[in-house]
């Protein structure tokens, strides 16, 4: 029996991924820092570690096949997305894992912001670690827009912008990626794939306006404010289409079903 340990299980993508793999054959390993909690799924296999100090890593990758690794911290992405995928990696190595399927962004190697550059370093510290591994690029989640779009501020003039309305992304689904990932996990180790992005490219515009019509707002002014979100190179990298992979949709949820799933107008 194949086991699979799925890292960051409890995040948007990670508990995504978890409900694609139950309805498997597949063995599924949950790694969290946090302990069991007492409605567990009898179908889950719980393992407490901790990848920021390597505690419980050993015994949660023992009798694992496969690696999913869905771990990420934008507030801590060094010590996370850097050191603790290193340790995560290496740890797999010594545990004879047969393939570490990792979950990176698009274009990451093209926008020179920090936080891009520790999705970089995480990427290598995998390939340097010598496990048989398949590094995935995606776009932007839904949840993340959805984030976005929470600090959209009213005024008696109009909605200003946390971040320019000429931004582009190409949203795509927690459960689309989940998905999309569900092949390969169990497929040969494959190094860097396609990268993949949801099934349209919208504009921050277009973003708001389908957010606010969910919730019953039709035919908003909007204004730009000051960047409150990306910082002003990863704006600007949106701005030119550079997180972007027209080439290759992937997934059926779009934006507006997914603000009309959550806010229930429309």
């Amino acid at each position: 029996m194949t086991r699979i340990l799925v890292t960051g299980g409890t995040g948007a993508l990670g508990s995504a991924l978890i409900k694609f793999l139950l309805s498997t054959d597949h063995q599924i390993r949950l790694l969290s820092r946090k302990s069991a909690p007492t409605n567990l799924d009898p179908n889950l296999e719980w393992a407490q570690g901790d990848v920021l100090t390597g505690d419980g890593l050993d015994t949660a990758l023992s009798g694992v096949n496969i690696v999913a690794n869905c771990v990420g911290n934008a507030r801590n992405a060094y010590e996370t997305d850097v050191l603790g995928v290193k340790r995560l990696a290496e740890a797999s190595v010594q545990a004879g894992i047969q393939h570490f399927f990792h979950i990176s962004i698009a274009g990451i190697d093209q926008i020179n912001s920090e936080f891009y550059q520790h999705k970089v370093s995480a990427e290598n510290a995998i390939i340097n670690s010598g496990v048989p591994h398949s590094i995935l690029r995606v776009t932007q989640f839904h949840s993340l827009l959805d984030f976005v779009m929470s600090m959209v501020r009213s005024t008696p003039d109009g909605y200003i912008l946390p971040i320019p309305h000429d931004a582009q992304f190409q949203p795509i689904d927690t459960r689309d990626v989940a998905a999309y990932m569900l092949p390969l996990l169990t497929a040969a180790p494959a190094g860097r794939l396609l990268d993949v992005g949801g099934p349209e490219i919208l504009r921050v515009e277009d973003i708001t306006r389908t957010y606010l019509a969910a919730q019953g707002v039709e035919n908003p002014v909007l204004m730009d404010g000051p960047i409150e979100v990306f910082g002003p190179v990863g704006v600007a990298a949106f701005q030119q289409g550079l997180n972007l992979v027209p080439k290759n949709r992937y997934g059926h949820i779009t934006w507006a079903d997914f603000v009309r799933e959550k806010y229930g107008k429309n």
